[in-house]
């Protein structure tokens, strides 16, 4: 993720629903935005969503589906997920998907002036 590294924006992984879940209760409010995946070793991306949803309603949430159904996009997006990328991803769809959260949300610190190079 190109816009991370260079703007030295702090990244999270965690490899299942309960990793993430105790990275946003201790982590937030510096936590922002959450990427995952379909399908995780524990549970679904829908487990995560409703969660955050319901606990930390301002993060912005983006699923990324490797199955390309139709109904799976329309679920995420009904369970308010802010964005839904679809597998294949290029390195192209992350970097908008932050510049445009950051755009949002200057929780950051980014300036317009580092948003300025991705524009």
């Amino acid at each position: 993720m190109q816009v991370l590294d260079e703007h030295s924006i702090n990244s999270r992984v965690a490899p299942t629903i309960r990793d993430a879940r105790e990275v946003l209760a201790a982590q937030l409010p510096s936590i922002s935005m959450v990427f995952c995946e379909e399908r995780l070793s524990d549970g679904s991306y829908s487990d995560l969503l409703t969660s955050v949803r319901a606990t930390w309603p301002e993060t912005r949430f983006v699923v990324m589906l490797c199955t390309g159904e139709w109904e799976e996009y329309l679920q995420a997006m009904h369970l308010g997920a802010q964005e839904v990328l679809r597998c294949p991803l290029r390195p192209t769809d992350i970097d908008l998907a932050v510049i445009q959260a950051m755009k949002q949300s200057d929780r950051k610190g980014m300036t317009a002036r580092a948003l300025s190079n991705y524009l």
